[in-house]
C-alpha cells in the first residue's frame, strides 16, 4: 500500500520547530533584545507617522464634508479694494458694485449651467439673550437656498422661507448648542430670543453637526451647531448695509462640474466687480491639494521607516549568521539523525520571522503610545485603524523571512561530517 505523502514539505512538525526556535531565542534574551531594536522603532515609525496621516486625512474629509465636496465659497477681502491705478477705493465704492451682494448670488443661480443653489451670506458678532441665559454667537443673514447648499437638517420648525426674506421678518433658525443654552427648560420651537437691539421669532431648530476643530487653514468651517440664521434682508437692515453680504456660496450639481463652475462664477462675478478683491474657495481642491502634500509626507516618513527596518534586518542578519557559526556542531548532529537540509533552514528562518514579530509587536505598540503622545502635546489629530497595525506587523514579518534566508540558507549548506568536526 502507498504511503500518503504529507503536504508538510519538512520531516520536523512545524510546532516542534516553533518551540525549538522560541528556547533558541530564549537562551540569549540580550542578544536577541538587541537584534531587534531597529525593526522596533522602524515599526513604531511606520504605525505613529501613518497615524498622523491618517488623522489629517480624516481632518480634512471632515471639513470639506462641513462644506461640501460640490461647493463653492467666494468671499471679499475684508480690507479695501484698490482702483487700476492702485489707489485704494472708498467705502462708497462698496455701494456703487465694488463689494459682493446679494444680486450677485440670484446672477450666478440664472446664469452659469450646472449651480442648483445659491445664497447670499452676511456676517455679524451678536449678542442673544432670553428670559434665561445671555451668550454671544454668530449671526448669519442668509437666504432659503443655504440649507441646501450646505445639508441643514432640521430638529423641529423650518428654515428661513422666502416671504421671510422679502419682507425683512425677525425670525430666526438656532443651532442646537444655542438653542439648549438659551431655552434649557423646554422647546424653543416659537420662543422669543433678543439679538441685540431686537426680539426675533424662533421658527427652527437645527440638529447637532459635528463641530470643527477650528485649526487655521483655507477651509473656514462654521460651527453650525452655535450659529443662528436670519434673513440677509434683516440683518443688512440692522447693520445698515443696504445689500452688501461678505460671501456667496453656490452648489453644483456634483462634484465632476464643480471646478468648471467655480471658474465661470469667479469670471461672471470679476466682470461685475472689476476692483474687487475676490477669493474663491473650492474645498475639492482643497482637499486634492492636501492629498498630495500628504503623499509626499507619506513617502518621506515611509523611506525613513523603511530605512529603520533595513537597518533593524541587517542586524538581524547578522545575529542569525553568528548563531549559525556557533550551532555548527548542533547543525551536524541534526543532519546526522536525520534532519533535511529543509529542516535546518525553516529552523532559521522561524527563529528570524519569531525575532522581528516580537520587535513589531513592541514596535507597534510604541507607535500606538507615540500616536497618543503626538495628539496629546502637539494637538494634531491621529487616527489608527486596525488594518494599519496589521500592515506592520506584516512588514516585520517580510522583514524577518526576507533576512534570514541567507543565514539559513548557508546552515543547510553545512556538510554533516564537516559540521560535526567543529566541534
Amino acid at each position: 500500500m502507498q504511503r500518503r505523502r504529507s503536504p508538510w514539505p519538512f520531516s520536523a512538525h512545524p510546532g516542534r520547530l516553533l518551540v525549538i526556535a522560541r528556547r533558541n531565542l530564549l537562551a540569549h534574551k540580550l542578544r536577541s533584545a538587541l537584534s531587534i531594536l531597529g525593526v522596533v522603532f522602524g515599526v513604531a515609525a511606520v504605525v505613529s507617522m501613518s497615524s498622523v496621516g491618517e488623522g489629517a486625512r480624516r481632518e480634512a474629509l471632515r471639513e470639506v464634508a462641513g462644506l461640501g465636496i460640490d461647493t463653492v465659497t467666494m468671499r471679499e477681502a475684508p480690507h479695501a479694494a484698490s482702483d487700476g491705478a492702485g489707489n485704494a477705493s472708498s467705502g462708497s465704492d462698496s455701494a456703487s458694485g465694488e463689494g459682493l451682494s446679494a444680486d450677485d448670488a440670484q446672477a450666478i443661480r440664472h446664469v452659469i449651467p450646472g449651480v442648483v443653489a445659491a445664497a447670499p451670506v452676511a456676517e455679524a458678532a451678536s449678542l442673544l439673550s432670553s428670559a434665561r441665559r445671555r451668550m454671544e454667537a454668530t449671526a448669519l443673514g442668509t437666504s432659503p437656498e443655504y440649507a441646501r447648499i450646505m445639508d441643514l437638517r432640521l430638529a423641529s420648525g423650518r428654515f428661513l422661507a422666502a416671504l421671510d426674506v422679502r419682507d425683512s421678518k425677525r425670525v430666526v433658525v438656532l443651532g442646537a448648542t444655542l438653542a439648549r443654552a438659551l431655552f434649557p427648560l423646554g422647546d424653543a420651537l416659537g420662543g422669543l430670543v433678543r439679538v441685540d437691539d431686537g426680539w426675533y421669532r424662533v421658527v427652527g431648530v437645527l440638529t447637532d453637526r459635528d463641530a470643527p476643530r477650528g485649526r487655521a487653514g483655507p477651509i473656514h468651517a462654521r460651527d453650525m451647531n452655535r450659529t443662528l440664521f436670519v434673513p440677509w434682508t434683516t440683518l443688512a437692515r440692522k447693520v445698515d448695509n443696504a445689500d452688501d453680504v461678505d460671501e456667496i456660496v453656490l452648489r453644483a450639481k456634483s462634484h465632476d462640474v464643480v471646478v468648471g463652475v467655480a471658474h465661470a462664477a469667479e469670471r461672471l462675478v470679476r466682470r461685475l466687480h472689476p476692483y474687487a478683491d475676490i477669493s474663491v474657495i473650492v474645498p475639492q481642491e482643497i482637499l486634492r491639494q492636501r492629498e498630495r502634500t500628504q503623499s509626499i509626507f507619506d513617502l518621506v516618513t515611509g523611506t525613513i521607516a523603511a530605512v529603520s527596518l533595513l537597518v533593524g534586518g541587517i542586524g538581524i542578519m547578522n545575529i542569525m549568521l553568528a548563531t549559525v557559526a556557533e550551532r555548527t556542531a548542533e547543525i551536524g548532529v541534526r543532519r546526522a539523525v536525520g534532519a533535511t537540509q529543509a529542516d535546518v533552514a525553516a529552523q532559521f528562518v522561524i527563529e528570524g520571522t519569531l525575532l522581528t514579530l516580537s520587535g513589531g509587536a513592541l514596535g507597534t505598540a510604541l507607535g500606538v503610545a507615540g500616536s497618543w503622545a503626538i495628539t496629546l502635546w502637539a494637538g494634531w489629530p491621529t487616527a489608527l485603524s486596525s488594518s494599519m497595525l496589521l500592515a506592520a506587523l506584516a512588514m516585520a514579518a517580510i522583514v524577518g523571512i526576507g533576512f534570514s534566508l541567507y543565514p539559513a540558507w548557508h546552515a543547510s549548506r553545512l556538510a554533516p561530517m564537516q559540521a560535526l568536526r567543529s566541534e
